[in-house]
């Protein structure tokens, strides 16, 4: 009997569309930045601040302000009629040539924030998934099991009782209280403690026990992190973030306190 092959499905790629870019670029393009991409005339009292136009022999294509016009001028300028090509040569540019330090802002004479400039442009390369493959892993994680390393739920529990059950061993009466309502603190903490450091749970809680701190933790938005920002996933980021505060808001705690 001849073997069957799995066939994997490829989906092509979003079509770019030039409204859902103006939408975008709309939404940040307000008369202050607006100015901005009026008021650079380009004098490159910015290049020196970059380290990526220092460490390529000073080459004028990384100058912070030609990657600008490269990026959020020609997007502004054309009405987000570009291509697929222009946004991955874009995404390349503002991924892969600037960290959005914004050190180049504070060099800029007329103040001009090209960090924000730049992190607009990055908004319009996320839209069509034009972003490190790390973050938009994450960013799908999120969406799913609201938090970036796709731990679920039960996975998360089990791992605060199994701390609660180690820690107590040293400290006797020592809990890691769930979802307890009315508590003053929530607790929340990075993923990478709940998968790959779980004994920073149980030390945290030793602190609170010996403090006498009256404290819990949530089943439900826990993880501090948000790579989403990062990506540039605007939605994703906030909701995430909403999570957090739903979590507090239906406990009724007076104060959300975060690991690191």
């Amino acid at each position: 009997m001849a073997e069957t092959k799995e066939t994997e499905v490829i989906q092509a790629p979003k079509p770019v569309d030039p409204k859902t870019v103006m939408d975008i670029l709309n939404r940040s393009l307000g008369a202050r930045m607006k100015l901005w991409l009026k008021s650079c005339y380009h004098c490159g009292l910015c290049a020196d601040s970059c380290f990526f136009y220092l460490a390529h022999g000073k080459d004028p294509k990384y100058m912070p302000s030609y990657k600008i016009i490269q990026t959020l001028g020609n997007l502004f300028k054309k009405k987000g009629k570009v291509d697929r090509a222009f946004l991955e040569k874009a995404a390349d540019i503002v991924w892969g040539d600037c960290t959005a330090c914004r050190r180049c802002g504070m060099y800029c004479p007329f103040g001009i924030d090209m960090g924000l400039m730049f992190g607009t442009v990055r908004a319009v390369c996320a839209e069509y998934d034009l972003s490190p493959e790390a973050l938009l892993i994450a960013t799908k994680n999120y969406e799913e099991f609201d938090n970036q390393m796709a731990v679920t739920e039960e996975e998360w529990i089990d791992t605060c009782q199994w701390m609660e059950s180690e820690t107590a061993e040293e400290l006797p009466g020592l809990t890691i209280p769930m979802d307890k309502k009315g508590a003053k603190i929530l607790y929340a903490v990075n993923v990478r403690e709940a998968k790959f450091y779980p004994q920073d749970i149980g030390q945290a809680a030793m602190i609170f026990h010996v403090a006498g701190e009256d404290w819990t933790m949530s089943t439900k938005g826990w993880d501090m992190t948000n790579l989403a920002m990062f990506a540039a996933k605007g939605k994703v980021a906030a909701q995430h973030v909403k999570s957090t505060y739903d979590a507090a808001t239906n406990l009724g705690v007076k104060q959300i306190l975060l690991s690191e």
